[in-house]
């Protein structure tokens, strides 16, 4: 039995966006709301699978690769934050889909924020997960000194970071390097489903052996930096981003200032921010089953809701 076996998740599915893109899907209701899921950087598909049932409860739930991580090779095509926008553009129009709620995870957040505010007729609304929102001017919504660093180093001196990465992973493996990555990203990285670390190592694994990883990784943190360091164009694509939006953002998060998101639902009067005190920056890994009651209340309290208990 594969890792993927053991997660239980559906089939592999590919369809052509300028070139393959790898997704899955979770059947759901027919009358419900269409859920897109997008990771974030450094991540995979297999980063919802936990939650991803139950999504699926309320309506279809599909997640993609994007190019250059998971299962789906550049070939071509750019890896950063904007040429993966267009991508997720298009596997939206390729798959010939409804409006659709983007369920989008750190960087997976920026881009269905791009997207919405780029292509509003695709988007029905967002649950956006610690997502890499604009940072702000106060102290709160700045981004720790580390990590603004090692993303400056990314953005400016890329051969120098992609020779990095690729020591690291040589000297590390596969599985140290995801141990490391779940304590970066978690309160208690001890609380991840053991079949979900099988899976991240196996996926680690695979892109070891990949000439284009290093380098994805390297041009998509470079443009979250750009887009970060001089963040007025973002925040005023981000005011353009309208429709309902439920916006969880983990307290304990070191890598995106929870200030970003207190700061950015202000912005809008139909988006709910919602807290979560012990979790950190992955919290539909970490915590799922709470992630699900937070994003079922929502749905609740939203037409969205209605429209599934409609089935």
């Amino acid at each position: 039995m594969t890792d993927h076996d053991e997660l239980e998740l559906p089939e592999s599915r590919w369809v052509d966006v300028g070139g393959p893109v790898h997704y899955r899907q979770w059947d759901g209701p027919g009358d419900g709301p269409v859920f897109v899921c997008v990771h974030g950087l450094g991540g995979s598909l297999v980063n919802f699978a936990l939650v991803a049932p139950a999504l699926a409860e309320h309506g279809r739930t599909i997640a993609l690769d994007l190019v250059g991580f998971g299962k789906t090779p550049p070939e071509g095509r750019g890896t950063h934050v904007g040429a993966n926008r267009h991508v997720l553009d298009g596997f939206l129009k390729a798959l010939h889909l409804p409006p659709v709620v983007l369920v989008g995870n750190s960087m997976g957040g920026m881009i269905s924020v791009i997207q919405c505010a780029h292509a509003p007729e695709t988007v029905e609304a967002m649950i956006l997960v610690d997502a890499a929102l604009p940072r702000t001017r106060r102290i709160e919504g700045q981004f720790p000194p580390r990590v603004a660093a090692l993303f400056a180093l990314y953005s400016v001196f890329r051969g120098v970071g992609t020779r990095m990465l690729d020591r690291r992973m040589e000297r590390l493996g596969a599985e140290r390097i995801v141990e490391e990555t779940l304590r970066l990203c978690t309160v208690d990285p001890g609380r991840i489903d053991p079949r979900l670390v099988r899976s991240l190592v196996a996926n680690t694994t695979h892109r070891q052996g990949l000439d284009y990883a290093s380098r994805a990784f390297m041009d998509a943190a470079g443009s979250i930096f750009n887009a970060q360091a001089r963040p007025g164009r973002y925040r005023e694509i981000v005011t353009r981003a309208h429709g309902p939006a439920l916006v969880i953002h983990g307290k304990q998060d070191r890598l995106v200032p929870i200030g970003s998101a207190r700061e950015a639902v202000t912005w809008h009067d139909d988006w709910e921010l919602v807290e979560l005190d012990d979790a950190g920056h992955i919290p539909q890994m970490e915590v799922p089953d709470r992630w699900i009651a937070v994003v079922q209340g929502w749905l609740s309290r939203t037409s969205l809701g209605d429209r599934a208990a409609a089935v």
